[in-house]
């Protein structure tokens, strides 16, 4: 009987154990990703700040080519990418390019 209640002692405090470790590393793991999700956020924010500005100068530095200029750039510029041009917008990968009365009106 003796034998039987150590066994038992050992497999209880075995399993306390490592119940004790996978719940310390939850946490850590909960805490570690909420870090680098916040991390990332704040980088995705500042990236798309930068962006706009980029995009206002490029709209300033732009004004005095036309849709038809800004498109033949881009293709003389970029020869093997994607580059549509849909009425008064012009895309080319995840960047589009919007004019109205044919002069550049915003960059996105």
């Amino acid at each position: 009987m003796e034998v039987l209640v150590n066994k038992w002692k050992v497999a209880f405090f075995f399993s306390f154990i490592l119940f004790l470790i996978s719940s310390f590393l939850l946490v850590f793991l909960a805490l570690d990703n909420g870090t680098s999700y916040t991390y990332l956020k704040v980088s995705l924010d500042e990236q798309v700040s930068s962006n706009k500005v980029l995009g206002n100068l490029i709209v300033k530095g732009g004004q005095e080519y036309t849709q038809k200029d800004l498109l033949h750039l881009l293709r003389l510029e970029y020869p093997k990418e994607f580059i549509v041009e849909e009425g008064d917008i012009i895309k080319m990968n995840a960047n589009s390019f919007e004019f109205h009365q044919g002069k550049l009106v915003k960059v996105w």
